[in-house]
């Protein structure tokens, strides 16, 4: 699909912002996805890199969870009124929770990269194909309970555990969740696999079926 030009005369409108857009987000859908496996026969030099990244990585995840850490001792320590102490923590979920989830996605990806590159079966007979399949999955859409939007953020009660209230967060843009009452969760398959108990390839068959 080609980009349409817009000729600016003075300012545009909210009607040329919107088209704009739109045609925007009719360009990306139109590119190409390729999967995990295709990229790195696209890119195979970056093959040797992936446990340095990885290492990385990790290291960037320690250091959240040490901010996260030092960050509710201080709330504990300092803020003496409970809703002060629940307002700092819903603020940690909300920044640093997230930003610890999409670290934790990206470690994921990439250690699964790396078992690519040694031609490894990823959980017996399942493809990567289809644990792509599974992964395209919005977590919102298995969820029974009310959500309510919190910043880029969906919250509810918890299907993992009984609650009065909410602290169970979806994050839509890294296709995420995190219950930070009783301290579970992940991606979709994750999900699926908490809420069912079921295994990792039950849980993407189940996925693919939804």
């Amino acid at each position: 699909m080609k980009r349409t030009k817009i000729h600016l005369n003075n300012k545009l409108s909210w009607e040329d912002w919107n088209y704009a857009w739109n045609l925007e987000k009719e360009w990306q859908k139109s590119l190409p996805r390729f999967s995990d496996r295709e990229w790195l026969e696209i890119f195979p030099e970056v093959k040797n890199s992936i446990p340095k990244l990885i290492k990385e990585w990790e290291e960037k995840r320690n250091e959240i969870r040490e901010i996260i850490r030092k960050k509710l001792t201080l709330i504990k320590s300092e803020v003496s009124d409970e809703f002060g102490r629940w307002f700092w923590r819903e603020w940690i979920k909300i920044n640093e929770g997230e930003e610890l989830l999409k670290v934790e996605t990206h470690i994921a990806r990439l250690k699964k990269s790396f078992l690519l590159t040694k031609n490894k079966v990823l959980k017996g007979e399942i493809t990567e194909e289809e644990i792509q399949r599974a992964l395209s999955v919005p977590i919102e859409s298995l969820v029974v309970q009310p959500l309510k939007k919190c910043g880029k953020a969906l919250v509810g009660l918890c299907p993992f555990h009984m609650e009065r209230h909410p602290s169970f967060y979806i994050y839509p843009e890294t296709n995420t969740c995190w219950c930070y009452g009783c301290n579970r969760g992940g991606n979709v398959i994750s999900f699926v696999m908490l809420l069912y108990g079921y295994s990792f390839k039950e849980a993407v068959k189940y996925l693919i079926n939804h």
